[in-house]
């Protein structure tokens, strides 16, 4: 089956754009831009995207939180400078310019959040890590110990729930107690150790010549689309002030 556009681009490309697009808008104080990233993010990963709309509910969900706390910060503690005045919350004072900054603050998350949503939603964490080290020449070192971390995560998270389990079991469980975390952070690093032999055994040497499983390319596409987005940016910056 044929992977959607969005998560058909090169990873490295992909975080390069998003990297260079959150750069290009933190020059920005446009509502309207915060906006129209938001818009065309979320509308991105809905069309190109197997992104299941549940999980983009559950993201944005804290995000519009955050959104609304700096909203409210923004109306409530925003300088005297601000004129026009037009009514008051408690009180504190609301102007048109302590509204307009909360709306800056708050549709700034949005956009800056609509960018992490379209990057993670399209992007698995093992291509991700095997295009940095094939493209941004990551040292395998830290690729291959990347992804056994993220591969070892399920089995943390066993680890803590059969030890919290076995300490309720003896009645010496209690909810703060940090003992079951000492036993997943025991057991992790016997894990490691355990990989780490079992890479050396098998001639893992970072100093010579390997194969990769997994081959990345950069195509034109993907250069395009990371031209294309970046310029776009940009003039968003430029031209909605």
């Amino acid at each position: 089956m044929k992977k959607p556009y969005l998560e058909n681009v090169n990873p490295f490309c992909k975080a390069l754009t998003v990297l260079i697009s959150a750069v290009l808008l933190s020059f920005s104080y446009s509502v309207w831009l915060n906006l129209l990233v938001l818009g065309l993010s979320l509308t991105a990963v809905a069309i190109f995207s197997r992104a299941s709309k549940k999980k983009l509910f559950l993201l944005f969900l804290p995000v519009l939180l955050m959104a609304v706390g700096f909203l409210i910060t923004g109306l409530l503690y925003t300088g005297p400078k601000a004129a026009g005045y037009t009514g008051s919350i408690g009180i504190a004072a609301m102007s048109i310019g302590s509204l307009y900054n909360g709306l800056q603050l708050g549709t700034r998350i949005f956009a800056f959040a609509g960018l992490g949503i379209l990057f993670s939603l399209t992007t698995g964490a093992q291509e991700f890590i095997v295009s940095l080290q094939q493209q941004a020449k990551l040292p395998p070192k830290f690729a291959y110990g990347i992804l056994a971390a993220v591969h070892l995560l399920p089995n943390i998270q066993k680890e803590y729930g059969n030890a919290r389990r076995a300490l309720q079991v003896r009645g010496i469980f209690s909810p703060f107690s940090l003992k079951p975390v000492f036993v997943m952070f025991v057991n992790a690093i016997r894990w490691s150790e355990c990989l780490a032999m079992a890479m050396e055994s098998k001639g893992f040497s970072e100093e010579g010549q390997r194969t990769n499983y997994h081959e990345t390319s950069v195509k034109k596409l993907d250069v395009i689309f990371t031209v294309s987005i970046c310029f776009c940016m940009a003039a968003g910056v430029v031209l909605l002030r």
